[in-house]
């Protein structure tokens, strides 16, 4: 490739990565000039600046937290044992937010139904849960729906790896960052602990927003996932042996399967071209900027399962390329693991696995890396003080957890560390996770990176 070009499709894939939502500016008010000959009138004084209304939509970051604060309680009264990820358990839910900190309504009780959910979590003494209430509810300020997480996070001390790796989603621009928040829990009046309150990860308006294909849809849109453990009703494997299972539609036409397939295969095989050679085919397969960003977020939480094998979720909708629509899944990141050096800070974990071993082999790919690296990186740097303030609102909820559960200096699948204190698993948090930042800053910068 002559340097013009190069050139070219370099500026080019930059100017891609760089489009971001803007922020709305008020155009200039544009003042009227006197005609010639006469005074100008005597300004007005400015009034007083009303009071700013208060900030319900963003509770997380921008509300200041009141004196009186206590944090959200689950109450759930369930007709019968939850023994299972399968069968549905019918009861009654009490969302109750005493401080109106979420929302103006501090009380919301409805209906539904409760099961299990989760893979090896769902093996643990702590259980997580799915609720589908009866009825569209705003829960805790959220969007209107049906469909709840409760994850349990009994691997993670510090309760919060998952609300840590979501802001990391927000600052990164996933097309979607489920909202999480702390809450308590009380099953049939039992107290249970602190759980992370979630969206469900479903196609829905204010979710993974896309238009599922109908039967006589062939180009999408799909809702798809990359897990090894196989468990939808259709699934298939790719021709590097990557495991895709449908979500949506749930049973697609054998030609949509097909169609799908395909698409990843073609993906693949041109990713085999890229190495030693100026092809470039694989860029009419993949969203780029959404690759890069589930690549950052991955890669500064050194996730065990982010390697393109597990809870990887992507959509692929009609004349549109396969995006890197949201992540899930952050537990046993962080520091939060016992195999493979997942304990230590330093240390690629996405650069040389599977298709990214591939990408990297593209000049232009790894330039977009590291413009959208150092686009992030200020914002990323404040991902601690975020996470300080999730520990105010946890309310000290954390001590009444761990007397529920008394793990702490208890190694539990797989915890390489467990520190007696609880402040001593939140400050280990915080120092990876900063110490993981400066590494990856370090090593994305150098000369030799491209």
């Amino acid at each position: 490739m002559n340097m013009k070009k190069a050139s070219f499709i370099l500026a080019a894939f930059l100017a891609v990565l760089s489009c971001e939502k803007d922020e709305v500016i008020p155009p200039a008010i544009q003042r009227e000039t006197p005609p010639e000959g006469t005074e100008k009138p005597t300004p007005e004084p400015e009034p007083e600046p009303e009071p700013e209304p208060p900030k319900w939509t963003d509770p997380l970051h921008q509300k200041e937290i009141p004196g009186d604060y206590r944090i959200p309680t689950v109450y759930i009264e369930a007709e019968g044992p939850i023994e299972s990820k399968q069968e549905w358990v019918k009861a009654k839910f009490t969302f109750s937010d005493p401080s109106a900190f979420y929302s103006e309504q501090s009380l919301v009780e409805i209906t539904g139904r409760i099961r299990g959910r989760g893979n090896t979590t769902w093996g643990m003494p702590k259980k997580p849960y799915r609720i589908k209430l009866d009825d569209d509810v705003a829960v805790f300020g959220r969007w209107s729906n049906k469909d709840w997480i409760l994850l349990a996070n009994y691997s993670d001390k510090t309760l919060l790896r998952n609300i840590m790796a979501m802001e990391v989603s927000r600052i990164c621009g996933m097309s979607w960052t489920p909202d999480m928040l702390s809450v308590e829990v009380y099953l049939n009046e039992e107290y249970e602990g602190v759980y992370t309150f979630s969206d469900h990860k479903e196609v829905a308006g204010h979710r993974v927003n896309i238009e599922v294909a109908d039967e006589n849809t062939l180009e999408g849109g799909y809702y798809l996932e990359i897990e090894e453990a196989m468990d939808e009703p259709v699934c298939f494997k790719t021709v590097w042996d990557t495991p895709v299972m449908f979500h949506e539609p749930e049973r697609p036409t054998e030609a949509q399967q097909k169609y799908v397939k395909d698409w990843f295969d073609g993906f693949e095989k041109a990713l085999e071209k890229v190495q030693g050679s100026d092809n470039r085919d694989y860029r009419a397969y993949i969203d780029i900027p959404s690759f890069i960003n589930y690549y950052i977020i991955q890669e500064i939480t050194k996730n065990p399962d982010g390697n393109v094998r597990k809870s990887t979720y992507l959509t692929k909708e009609k004349g549109k390329p396969l995006e890197m629509y949201h992540v899930w899944d952050f537990d046993i990141t962080l520091g939060n693991c016992d195999y493979t050096n997942f304990e230590k800070p330093d240390g690629w974990q996405m650069r040389y696995v599977k298709w990214y071993n591939q990408l990297f082999h593209d000049p232009d790919f790894k330039a977009a890396v590291k413009d959208r690296w150092n686009q992030l990186l200020p914002e990323l740097r404040k991902v601690p003080e975020f996470l300080d303030r999730q520990l105010a609102l946890m309310d000290g909820a954390e001590n009444r957890n761990f007397e529920r559960w008394p793990i702490l200096g208890v190694k539990v699948w797989p915890n390489y560390y467990f520190f007696p204190t609880y402040r001593e698993e939140y400050d280990f948090l915080k120092r990876f996770y900063l110490e993981r930042l400066d590494w990856l800053d370090h090593k994305i910068n150098r000369e030799d990176f491209n």
